[in-house]
C-alpha cells in the first residue's frame, strides 16, 4: 500500500520531534544531576566549615579552661591552700594532689569536700588501669602526654594537597571538592593543636620561672620539676593531670597534680558554644590512640569528638532558569515547525484545488466559446438563434471576468497590495448606484431584488470595495437560489450601535450550520466539488470577507427562517 506523501511528512516531523525531546531529556538529566551533585558538595563545604568553626570555638573555650588550670602554682594544690573559692565553678568537681608515697590531699578537703576525694580514692581503685591509685594516676598521666604528642602540630603535605587543588580548579569548585575540605580538616587540626599547646604553654611559664629563679634549700619543700596539665580518661570520669618533681630535705619525691571535672557540664558548656552552627551535635569520649588524635572531628583541648548528627542535604534540584528557557525554546520550536509544516501542507492543498476547480470553471466556458463560435462561423446557426447564442458566449465572457476579477481582487488583498478610495457617504449613495448591475445579475436566474437603502445614515468606505462585496453575495443567491420561493433577494439596510449592517438573504436552501465556517475559507472546493456543484472556485466569500475586514467591520452567516442570510457591518461615521 502506499503511503501518502502528508503522511511520510508527519512521520518525519514526529521522528524529528522525538529525537529533540529524547536530547533535551538526557541534556537535562545531566544537568539536574551536575547541579544536584554541584549542591550537594556545596552542603556538604558548608557543613565542614560549620564543623572547623566550631571546633574551634570549643577547643577555644577548652584552651581558656585547661590554662587557666594550669596557671596555677603547684603551692596551690596542696592540703589547706585558698586558690580555690567555694563555691567554685561547677565544671570542676575537685583539685587534688597525690605523692609517690600515697598520700593523696585536696585543698578543697577544709571546705567541706571530703566525699568528693573519697570518690575520687573510689575512682581509681575501679580503674581498668592494675596497680594503685599512684601507678593509675602515672600511667594516665603519661597516656595523656603520649596522645598529646600523636596530635600533628604541622600539615604541611594538606597544605601543598589544597594548594595544586587551587591552581587545577576554580574557587567554586574546589571549595565542593572532598579531598579539599578533608585536607583543609585535618591543615585545621594542626592549627587548633598548635594554638591550644601555645596558650596552655605561656599559661606555665610563669611556674617554670618560679622554679628555675628559686634556690633550692637542703630544708625547704621545693618544686623541681613542673609538667602541663594533659586531659585524659581514668575509667568514665574526666581528669586533667600534670607531673612534677619535689624535694624536702634532701629526699626527692614525685607527684601528680590533676582537676577532676563534671563531663556533662564540661560538654554541655562547649556545646553551648556552637548551638548556632550545629544545633544536633553532641559530644563523645574519644581514646587515648594515636589514630583518635588525629581525627579531624576530635578536640585537641579535651579527648572529646565531635558528633554532628547531620548530613549533607541530598534534596532534588529543581529547573533551573536557563533549562526552563531552553525547555521553552525547544517546545516553541516543534510548535512552530508543526504549524508551519500544516500551514505548508494546507497551502499546498489549497493550490492543488484552486487548481483544479480553476482548471474546471475555465474548461466550461471555453467549450462553449469554442463551440459556439465554430458554429457561428460555420454558418450552421440559423438567423434567428444567433441572438441567443451571443447571450450565451456574453454571459460565460461575464463568467470569466467575474473569476478573474475575483482571483486577481484576492491576490491584491493577501499581499497587501489592494488600493482602495474611501469616502464618505449616505447608505442611499452607497447602494443605489449599485442596483442596475445587481438587478441584472439576479436576471439571469430569473430573481428580482427588493432593497431598502433609503437611510441617511453616514458610512465611510471604498464603494468598489462594498460593490464587490455585494456582487459575490448576489453571485452566489443566483447560482444557489434561482429556484427559491418567492423568487426575490432581499438587501436591508439598519443601523446597529456603531454599524451599519446590509442584510442579504435570499429564499433558497440555506447554509447548514456545520458548513459556515468552511464557506468563508479560500479555495474551499475541491475540482470534485466544482465540478458537482454550481459554478465557482470558492473564493468569493473568502475575499468578501477580507475586503469587510480592511474596510474596518465583518460578514457573517447567521440564522434564518429560510434561505442564506449574510450580514456585512460597515462602520459609520461618529458625528
Amino acid at each position: 500500500m502506499k503511503i501518502s506523501r502528508g503522511v511520510l511528512i508527519w512521520a518525519t516531523l514526529a521522528l524529528c520531534g522525538v529525537m529533540v525531546l529524547g536530547a533535551m531529556t538526557w541534556l537535562t538529566r545531566g544537568v539536574l544531576a551536575s547541579e544536584k551533585e554541584r549542591a550537594v558538595a556545596e552542603a556538604r563545604a558548608d557543613l565542614e566549615e560549620r564543623t572547623r568553626l566550631a571546633l574551634w570555638r570549643m577547643d577555644a573555650l577548652g584552651a581558656v579552661i585547661v590554662a587557666g588550670e594550669n596557671r596555677h602554682t603547684p603551692a596551690d594544690y596542696g592540703a589547706g591552700s585558698a586558690a580555690f573559692p567555694t563555691p567554685g565553678d561547677p565544671v570542676v568537681k575537685l583539685h587534688f594532689e597525690l605523692r609517690q608515697s600515697g598520700k593523696l590531699t585536696s585543698p578543697e578537703t577544709e571546705s567541706g569536700q571530703p566525699s568528693k576525694l573519697v570518690a575520687l580514692r573510689d575512682l581509681l581503685r575501679k580503674s581498668p588501669i592494675p596497680g594503685e591509685e599512684w601507678s593509675q594516676l602515672t600511667c594516665a598521666a603519661e597516656a595523656g602526654e603520649t596522645a598529646w604528642n600523636a596530635v600533628p602540630k604541622q600539615a604541611l603535605q594538606q597544605k601543598f594537597d589544597n594548594q595544586m587543588l587551587r591552581q587545577t580548579k576554580g574557587g567554586s569548585q574546589v571549595r565542593g571538592d572532598a579531598s579539599y575540605q578533608s585536607n583543609s580538616s585535618g591543615t585545621e587540626l594542626a592549627q587548633r593543636a598548635k594554638t591550644v599547646e601555645e596558650t596552655v604553654i605561656s599559661s606555665n611559664i610563669g611556674n617554670q620561672i618560679d622554679l628555675t629563679q628559686s634556690p633550692i634549700r637542703a630544708d625547704a619543700n621545693q618544686i623541681l620539676d613542673l609538667g602541663v596539665m594533659r586531659a585524659v580518661w581514668v575509667g568514665d570520669e574526666l581528669l586533667l593531670l600534670r607531673q612534677f618533681t619535689t624535694t624536702s630535705s634532701g629526699v626527692v619525691e614525685k607527684g601528680i597534680q590533676g582537676v577532676w571535672f563534671d563531663r556533662e557540664i564540661l560538654k554541655q558548656r562547649l556545646l553551648a558554644e556552637i548551638k548556632d552552627l550545629l544545633p544536633a551535635s553532641n559530644l563523645a569520649v574519644v581514646g587515648s590512640g594515636p589514630g583518635a588524635s588525629r581525627d579531624p572531628l576530635t578536640l585537641v583541648s579535651f579527648p572529646l569528638g565531635l558528633l554532628r548528627n547531620e548530613s549533607a542535604p541530598a534534596a532534588d534540584f529543581p529547573l533551573n532558569g536557563p533549562l526552563i528557557i531552553g525547555w521553552a525554546a525547544v517546545l516553541l520550536a516543534l510548535l512552530t515547525a508543526s504549524l508551519l509544516v500544516h500551514g505548508v501542507m494546507r497551502l499546498s492543498e489549497r493550490r492543488a484545488s484552486f487548481v483544479s476547480a480553476v482548471t474546471h470553471e475555465l474548461r466550461t466556458p471555453l467549450t462553449t466559446f469554442r463551440l459556439y463560435s465554430d458554429m457561428l462561423e460555420s454558418g450552421a446557426v440559423k438567423e434567428g438563434k444567433r441572438g441567443d447564442y451571443l447571450r450565451v458566449l456574453s454571459r460565460e465572457a461575464d463568467r470569466l471576468s467575474h473569476l478573474v476579477e475575483n482571483v486577481l481582487s484576492f491576490s491584491k488583498v493577501e499581499r497587501g497590495s489592494a488600493r482602495s478610495v474611501v469616502r464618505e457617504t449616505s447608505v442611499a449613495g452607497l447602494l443605489e448606484p449599485m442596483r442596475e448591475r445587481l438587478e441584472a445579475r439576479l436576471a439571469t436566474a430569473g430573481l428580482t431584488l427588493e432593497m431598502d437603502g433609503t437611510g441617511e445614515s453616514k458610512v465611510r468606505v471604498d464603494s468598489a470595495a462594498v460593490e464587490h462585496i455585494l456582487f459575490n453575495l448576489i453571485d452566489n443567491a443566483a447560482k444557489y437560489a434561482a429556484n427559491g420561493e418567492p423568487p426575490k433577494v432581499e438587501i436591508r439596510s439598519v443601523t446597529s450601535g456603531r454599524f451599519l449592517e446590509i442584510t442579504v438573504s435570499d429564499h433558497g436552501p440555506g447554509i447548514p450550520e456545520s458548513e459556515r465556517g468552511r464557506i468563508f475559507r479560500a479555495f474551499h472546493k475541491s475540482a470534485r466539488e466544482a465540478a458537482e456543484s454550481r459554478p465557482g472556485v470558492g473564493l468569493g466569500l473568502a475575499l468578501s470577507r477580507r475586503l469587510a475586514k480592511s474596510l474596518g467591520g465583518g460578514l457573517t452567516c447567521v440564522d434564518s427562517k429560510s434561505g442564506a442570510c449574510f450580514v456585512l457591518r460597515l462602520p459609520l461615521v461618529v458625528s
